[in-house]
């Protein structure tokens, strides 16, 4: 089911790819005089752009550790899942040390980091909590969002490492527009629902990653089609 529900949304993601439009420098908050430049599609380590995703390193909470298991791509031992998407998924374990529980926060902007060339990178949208349990092991499927639209959707035979919160201004300014809308799975009773909204963060997202940029117009009519909660 979880394989179907990625290939199509990876399809119909891919037809919306084709129809970025970009936004007047007039309607662009980063070319104001003083405020540094950001170009959309041309962003280190995203869409084709080359180099490394750039931003700070994601800081584990006292007693937190990764398992040190491979973090692997839409594989996972377990039923709990947080974030959203569908074409970067994968699983990862941490380990709580402490005698109590520890709630765990992944911040939006958290980038997930393929370690083959030819599959996409994953981009955390919103904040998301995972519950460690005491003196436990916590596996946990991650769901993110594609920052390279040419390369391949997870894959189970691939591995990858948490990389860096994104410094990305642009991506930055969508989280924020995001934070309160509807986005995981577990906010909708209906699933084409949540997959028409998937979908259309996704596209909005390659317009920043591996198109143009963002059209205002075009960005308030998806924004408005998306629940807030």
């Amino acid at each position: 089911m979880k394989q179907r529900r990625t290939l199509a949304l990876l399809t119909a993601a891919c037809l919306a790819a084709f129809t970025f439009i970009s936004c007047s420098k007039s309607d662009k908050k980063d070319d104001e005089p003083g405020t540094p430049k950001e170009e959309a599609g041309k962003i280190p380590g995203l869409g084709t752009a080359a180099g490394t995703p750039q931003g700070t390193a994601l800081t584990l909470p006292a007693g937190i550790t990764f398992s040190g298991d491979p973090i692997k791509g839409a594989v996972c031992d377990t039923s709990y899942e947080v974030g959203s998407g569908g074409l970067v998924e994968v699983c990862v374990a941490f380990v709580n040390n402490n005698t109590q529980d520890v709630t765990l926060t992944l911040p939006a902007g958290l980038i997930v980091i393929s370690d083959n060339a030819e599959y996409q990178h994953g981009f955390l949208i919103q904040t998301s909590t995972v519950l460690l349990k005491a003196k436990k092991k916590t596996r946990v499927g991650v769901n993110f969002y594609c920052v390279n639209s040419s390369r391949l959707p997870s894959s189970g035979s691939v591995t990858y490492k948490i990389g860096p919160v994104s410094s990305s201004t642009l991506l930055g300014e969508l989280c924020n527009l995001l934070k309160n809308k509807r986005t995981a799975r577990s906010e909708y009773t209906d699933f084409d629902q949540y997959f028409m909204t998937a979908n259309s963060i996704q596209t909005l997202i390659w317009s920043i990653t591996d198109g143009d940029g963002l059209e205002r117009t075009t960005l308030a009519e998806t924004l408005g089609r998306i629940p807030n909660r």
